[in-house]
């Protein structure tokens, strides 16, 4: 019964580090368009705040003048070399459009940017017959995540269309009193009721984005789910990948050094090489107990092991034939082999005449 469960496929764990990456690879990440929107709204109603009426006088003069020389430019423009022409008139017009079409590109760039949503796939680029098959499209379109996505579209429109309903209603009579104004104030007036109704929809898209935000997450962390299965053949892949084994193996090789130095200011005395080898001995003073190895190492493992004995207090004996005799012959935990004794004894006598001599000093 247990192998029928796992081969069911119920995706009930959460999907771990290596899926989601895999996921990201293949261009699958969590994204939401309407956040992507919401801030080209935003970034449109702070271009219309700080600009004013500004791209409306500017753009609007430069097609009045366009309009008002129209006879004189056309031939011009249409004869030889007019292409230049054409582009400085286009160039002058869009000139006041500028800050309403950079402003929101940036911030619809900026939310793409903080969504994480850029994954570029190889894979999406590859021709697939999924993408043209009538039925696998169907499917898409009339399945619960095509009804999902009509309704969402279908609140949105709703949304929006009751927003704008509304703010013309309160400002009918504004509108009315537009079209009879001067045409000095056209350009402000149009500002004033453009940057109003864009605050409403601003508001509403902030609103509709934030949700599917939350949505489009919990969607693709659903979509991922793993079933007990795919847990288990991951975790299996991994155990044989060498990068994960060199990873375990770093992590191990870090573990045992810290505790390694963690023991250095038990030690009675560090013998050093001086600075390539570096051996910590400990000594329990029991009858026919020989000093320990309680830390060794070489190069930069060394220097760690002169610092931390240094920071304890603990003395530090050069004797190069000896550092590296112990270090070759005696592993971590073992005790000195007899032919050793006569040197370790002496570095031993050495680090109590030191902590004598230390003792002597403070009294």
């Amino acid at each position: 019964m247990s192998g029928a469960d796992d081969s069911s496929g119920e995706k009930s764990f959460e999907p771990t580090e290596k899926k989601l990456s895999d996921a990201r690879r293949q261009g699958d990440v969590a994204k939401s368009t309407d956040v992507s929107a919401a801030a080209a709204y935003l970034g449109l109603l702070l271009a219309l705040f700080a600009a004013g009426a500004a791209p409306v006088e500017i753009t609007g003069g430069a097609l009045a003048r366009f309009l008002g020389r129209a006879d004189q430019l056309e031939g011009r423009i249409l004869g030889p070399g007019g292409a230049g022409l054409a582009g400085a008139l286009i160039g002058e017009a869009m000139l006041g459009l500028l800050p309403l079409l950079a402003l929101p590109a940036l911030a619809a760039f900026i939310a793409l940017l903080a969504q994480r949503a850029f994954a570029f796939s190889p894979e999406k680029l590859q021709p697939k017959l999924s993408r043209i098959d009538p039925v696998s499209v169907a499917g898409n379109k009339f399945g619960p995540t095509g009804l999902m996505d009509f309704l969402r579209n279908l609140v949105k429109m709703c949304a929006i269309g009751v927003v704008l309903w509304l703010y013309l209603a309160s400002e009918s009579d504004r509108i009315i009193g537009v079209m009879r104004a001067p045409a000095r104030m056209l350009p402000g007036e149009l500002v004033r009721l453009g940057t109003g109704l864009l605050t409403a929809i601003t508001a509403i898209a902030v609103v509709i984005a934030a949700l599917d935000l939350l949505w489009q997450r919990f969607n693709h962390a659903r979509r991922l789910r793993m079933s007990l299965k795919e847990m288990r053949d991951e975790a299996k892949e991994s155990e044989g990948d060498p990068h994960q084994k060199a990873a375990r193996r770093r992590r191990g090789e870090e573990i045992a050094r810290n505790q390694m130095l963690a023991d250095v200011p038990k030690a009675d005395v560090v013998i050093t090489n001086p600075s390539h080898y570096a051996v910590a001995l400990k000594w329990s003073r029991k009858p026919g107990a020989a000093p320990e190895c309680v830390a060794k190492g070489v190069d930069e493992t060394a220097r760690a092991i002169r610092e931390a004995a240094a920071a304890a207090g603990v003395p530090i004996h050069p004797d190069p034939p000896t550092a590296r005799a112990l270090h070759a012959l005696v592993e971590i935990g073992e005790e000195v082999p007899p032919d050793l004794y006569r040197a370790v004894a002496a570095a031993i006598r050495f680090a109590e005449a030191m902590r004598a001599r230390a003792r002597a000093g403070w009294t």
